[in-house]
């Protein structure tokens, strides 16, 4: 006898049952959120080292951005674009003639099906039974060949691989409504096909995002076009995912009651936050043009990188003085210098926004920055005094 044998009789190694818990949330999405409130707290940590007001500027910015970001990766990844339940009473298993209330539940997400068994056994026998399931059948991406050989679709092969293990009917019954291609009723196909397109727009809309954030920090005009093409994304994606699934609408029937499917958390959130990003954008975008100091106060950016240096000669900025309205002071700013250069003609240094938007921006032109002009082989060089 061996030091491990020590205290068995049976004389093989000790056997355990297996302990299953019933799926309580999805794995998936908790991991992203996690990772999202991570990066939240790392910048609120750095948040109370500005002054005040700066920091409820960041606060805040910091804050829409990572929630726009958080809601794109769970939009992609998660179960619930469709969802449905009926409260019904089922046969359990194939084989036994007991049944059971049940409560049967589908998610549809981008990439799988979720379905969901509840229930309460009839019958003595099942009385003490756990009937708690929750089963994922995925469809990415590849359609595959007819039937349930090792070249059919990874949905096919998935009801195949819960045949064997012996999973309840009503989960089975379910699945097979995916599976079926054919005859007109092909859910499984169109989802699938609906699921590959709008993930491949979310996706376009999360690097949209991160370039998004970048530009945050240098010009702050293209940041809101990319905000705004975040946000046409996601609409899109509703779209797209209301028109490519089956026109005709998913019912189930069963013995005391037909499941159907209505949009769920993911397709109304893509949607919000769609629309939220485009007004986001509009926003920016006229606080950019009529207000850009306050704007880049804001952000933390330098508002003059929103600026191009240009020289213009006297008669252009008495035409710009004259149609814009600017004040007298930039004539005589002109005149002085005009009369204190070696060079009649120079004309003036002014910084001019980057943007065709003249109509519409407050501030177009900016005015002369004191310089200090010296000659150099004809060349002429400036710098702040």
């Amino acid at each position: 006898m061996g030091f491990f044998d020590f205290g068995r009789s049976e004389g093989f190694p000790s056997q355990y049952y297996s302990d299953i818990k019933p799926v309580l949330f999805d794995v998936v999405e908790i991991l992203f959120v996690t990772v999202f409130l991570l990066i939240l707290i790392a910048f609120a940590c750095i948040i109370p080292g500005y002054s005040k007001k700066r920091s409820i500027y960041v606060t805040i910015k910091i804050s829409f951005s990572l929630m726009i970001g958080c809601f794109l990766i769970l939009e992609n990844f998660g179960q619930e674009w469709e969802i449905g339940s009926v409260k019904t009473i089922v046969p359990y298993k194939a084989g036994s003639s007991a049944s059971i209330d049940s409560v049967i539940g589908v998610k549809i997400g981008l990439r799988s099906v979720n379905i969901t068994l509840k229930g309460k056994g009839k019958n003595g026998a099942l009385q003490n039974e756990i009937i708690n399931y929750n089963e994922r059948f995925p469809w990415t991406w590849d359609q595959g060949r007819f039937g349930f050989g090792p070249y059919s679709g990874l949905l096919q092969r998935s009801l195949r691989s819960a045949q064997r293990k012996g999973l309840p009917i009503p989960i089975l019954w379910v699945a097979e409504y995916f599976v079926i291609d054919g005859e007109g009723i092909r859910f499984g196909r169109f989802y699938r096909t609906a699921g590959w397109y709008c993930h491949i727009l979310l996706w376009a809309a999360f690097s949209c995002w991160i370039v998004s954030n970048i530009m945050l920090q240098s010009v702050t005009r293209y940041a809101a076009y990319l905000i705004g093409i975040v946000g046409g994304l996601q609409i899109l994606t509703c779209v797209l995912w209301c028109a490519i699934r089956n026109e005709t609408p998913l019912v189930i029937p069963f013995e005391s009651g037909t499941l159907t499917l209505n949009f769920g958390l993911h397709f109304w959130m893509s949607f919000t936050c769609g629309i939220f990003c485009i007004i986001l954008a509009l926003v920016i975008i006229f606080m950019d043009l009529r207000y850009p100091d306050n704007l880049s106060e804001f952000l933390g950016i330098d508002p003059l990188d929103q600026y191009d240096e240009c020289l213009l000669s006297p008669d252009e900025i008495k035409t710009i003085a004259r149609n814009k309205k600017m004040p007298d002071d930039t004539m005589e700013m002109t005149s002085r210098s005009d009369a204190n250069s070696s060079t009649q003609n120079r004309g003036m240094m002014l910084m001019k926004r980057r943007s065709s938007l003249k109509y519409v921006q407050k501030d177009r032109f900016r005015k002369q920055v004191p310089v200090k002009f010296e000659e150099y082989e004809n060349v002429a060089f400036y710098e702040n005094l």
